[in-house]
Parts: C-alpha cells; structure tokens; sequence
C-alpha cells in the first residue's frame, strides 16, 4: 500500500476520495420518489411489491407479529443478553444528558420573558438496515435516544433477509431497547410507508436511520412530507490522526475496524510521522496477506482504486487539515497530550472524536453510549449524529407586559411600514387606544 504525501499530493489525494462525497444524485431521487408514488396509491401491497421486486424476497405481511418478537427475545443466549443490556443502560445515560430540559425561561429584560419549551415527537420510524446481519447496535442507539426523549410510538423498519425474515437478533434487540412496532420490507418503500401511513405502516412525525444512496435519497424524499429527519448517513467511513506515538499495529487494526463494513467504505490515516505511515502500511500489508475473513471487502477498501488512504503529512495543521476537508463520521485522536489538545481543539468536521489509546472505534459503535449514527460522505461538515435531541423539537416562547410591548411599539411601527404591512402595526397599536 502506497504512502500519499500532503500536501504535495493533495490534488491526487482529492481525486482518489472524491466519489466518496457523491451520496446519491438527482436520478435516485426521482427513482425514489416515484416509489413514493406507488405506496401512496396501493399501500402496503406496493410495499410488498417493492420488495420482491429488489430483496427478492416474498413476504405475507410487512408487520412482525408479537409471537415472533417473543421468539426473538427467547432465542437471545444470556451473554448476548447481558451485553445488550449493558449497552442500552449506557446509551440511555448518555441520551439522558444530551437531552435539552423540558422548559427554560429567563427575564432576559424589564417586563420580558423569553425561553424554550422541548416537546417529544409523538411518533418515530427508526431504519435499521439489517438484510445481510444483525445490526444490534443501531437498533440500540436509534430506539434508545427515541425512548429517552419521550417518543410515545418508536416503529422500526428492517429489511428481509435471504429467508424472508426479520434479523432475529435485531428485532430483539428493538424489542428490550422499547420498541413498539417492528415492520419488514423494502426499504425505500417502508421510508414512504413511514411518510404517508399504510393499510400496516403507521405515519409517523420523524424519520431516522442510515443506509446506502437509495436510502438517503428516501430520508430527502421524506423530509419533503413534512418528516423530521437527519441526511447524509450513509456508507461508513473513518479518520485517524496521530503523530510519532501512536502504535503502527494497532493503527492498523483501527483502520480494518472500519474499512471491514463493505467495499465502498472509507477509511484514512494521517500523519506527521513517516515511520509510522511506514508501519501502518506494512501492518496492513501483512494482515491482508493472511487471507481473512472479510478480506476481499478489505482489499478492495486498501487498494489503489479504493477508498482507504495512509498520509503523511507535514506538519499537525497540515493533518487537521486533511480530516476537516475530508469531514469523517469516526475518528481518533492518537498523539502526545499537547498534540491531543491542539487537535482536539483544531477538529471542527467530525461526527464522532474519540481521543486516546483506549478509546477505539469499535467502544463507540458498541458500548460507550454515544451515538454511532453518524453523517457519512463529508456531511460532517453541517450535520450531527443522530441522539435523543433529534427526536424533540422546540418553540421559542416570549412573554411581555404592557410597558414592555409598549416600548417596542416605535421598532414595531418603523419595520411595519417599510415591510408594508399596516395590520402588523395597527394589531399593536389597538392595545393601547
């Protein structure tokens, strides 16, 4: 694996990421939406359609029935029990404290009060893309942070997999995180279920969940019917930043901890050291020679035409640089502790920053209990992870006395008549005739 320099190399190095930045294009969308179409005209039976047609898979029904819920949660081995527990109480604490209270006034001057009220979403339909596995841990996150807002009905959607079922690890899991509903289905047609309501699929006020380009388009598409929702989540893509004391080896390793998910997946290294950019390649080198499992997904991230990247850069501004350019959805900070700071500080495009030895990706993605569900393809640059403060939402709230309203009447009446909206001043000036 060849090393890339920065920023001699910056135009190359754009050139080989830059399909990463393309989610999906304007074709998808009108593909989408005219999927959007047939659930508005036939329901559930598009749905049922659309899934044959694209999983391949003919279902009955696109609801899970509470028996096979109860099955689910049954088969789940006690290990795994404990684990997913332990994870939830995590993700739960960590929503809780990420969660905006409930009301905040001040007297923010003579006679006025300003403040916020945050209100749950009644309803949520929570995505997880579950057809070729378990996604344990995205249930976890979704339903949990939708939970601990206050949402009074959480409906998550999955995929089929080859055997026209539910994940059965994924459905228990939704199920013991709070769940209410679990649907199955093609996925563009479950986001439009979730849009408009089906004969099964309840409409609901927000729409959350990652996925690949036909998947974010959905969200877009949703969004347009009034849908709370949060875009740009898609293939999975990572960042590390380190100096000269950070370990080749286990640099490495993080970089196959995230470039394992599938062959469009992303994941770079930048750094200021070239012995470490020597190790890490060579690591790489020897871990891929070893045939594992998951390695022609890996191959194909680390080759010339892939999406992984080793840097060696020539200073510390130089990597920050990078990353901010490149906006990952994880990433790790490896250096000394004034290195640490500085880039800590320095960082303004991240969807997650996990600083330190003993903070890897994989803790992230499965047990700290913040968020791993988290904008891709440079979205980092304006949008967040997805947490218990996307499933509330606000209104300002002011209150005035008489003086108060009265001392605005000057402003009030200047910018009515300018704007040339007379009724605006005279619904003001009525309370005082």
């Amino acid at each position: 694996m060849r090393i890339h320099r920065y920023p001699e190399e910056k135009e190359l190095l754009n050139q080989k990421l830059s399909r990463r930045k393309k989610l999906y294009d304007r074709s998808l969308v009108q593909s989408v939406t005219d999927i959007f179409n047939q659930v508005a005209e036939s329901g559930d039976e598009a749905i049922l359609h659309l899934t044959e047609k694209f999983d391949h898979v003919q279902l009955d029904t696109l609801r899970i029935s509470e028996e096979y819920i109860r099955k689910c949660v049954g088969q789940i081995p006690d290990e795994l029990l404990r684990a997913i527990h332990h994870a939830r109480r995590n993700i739960e604490e960590v929503n809780r404290y990420l969660l905006p209270e409930d009301m905040k006034t001040v007297k923010i001057r003579e006679g006025t009060v300003i403040g916020e009220k945050t209100t749950p979403l009644a309803s949520v339909g929570l995505w997880v893309p579950a057809r070729k596995g378990p996604l344990i841990s995205t249930a976890l996150m979704l339903v949990g942070a939708a939970k601990v807002a206050g949402v009074k009905r959480i409906v998550v959607g999955m995929a089929p997999n080859a055997r026209g079922e539910a994940d059965p690890a994924t459905v228990a899991a939704s199920n013991l995180a709070g769940a209410t509903d679990i649907v199955v289905g093609n996925g563009v047609g479950v986001i439009a279920g979730f849009s408009m309501g089906t004969e099964t699929i309840p409409e609901v006020d927000g729409i959350f969940g990652p996925g690949p380009g036909g998947i974010a388009a959905a969200m877009s598409v949703a969004f347009s019917y009034g849908k709370k929702t949060v875009l740009g989540i898609g293939p999975t893509d990572s960042a590390i930043i380190c100096d000269e004391t950070a370990d080749p080896e286990i640099l490495a390793y993080d970089m196959i901890n995230e470039g394992e998910h599938g062959p469009d997946s992303s994941s770079i290294l930048a750094t200021t050291s070239m012995e470490v950019a020597e190790g890490v390649c060579r690591h790489l080198d020897e871990y891929l020679k070893k045939g594992p499992e998951r390695g022609s997904i890996l191959q194909t991230v680390f080759s010339e035409e892939g999406l992984g990247a080793v840097i060696h850069c020539e200073s510390l501004e130089d990597a920050m640089d990078v990353i901010n350019e490149y906006a990952p959805e994880h990433m790790i900070i490896k250096c000394k502790k004034n290195n640490e700071e500085a880039v800590l500080s320095g960082i303004r495009n991240a969807g997650e920053i996990l600083v330190g030895e003993y903070a890897p990706f994989t803790a992230g993605n499965y047990a700290i209990g913040i968020t791993a569900v988290l904008p891709t393809n440079g979205y980092a640059k304006s949008v967040s992870g997805i947490t218990s403060k996307d499933m509330v939402k606000t209104s300002t709230i002011g209150i005035l006395d008489r003086e108060a309203l009265h001392r605005l009447l000057p402003t009030i009446r200047e910018i009515g008549k300018w704007e040339g909206l007379p009724s605006h001043v005279l619904a003001v000036e009525k309370r005082f005739e």
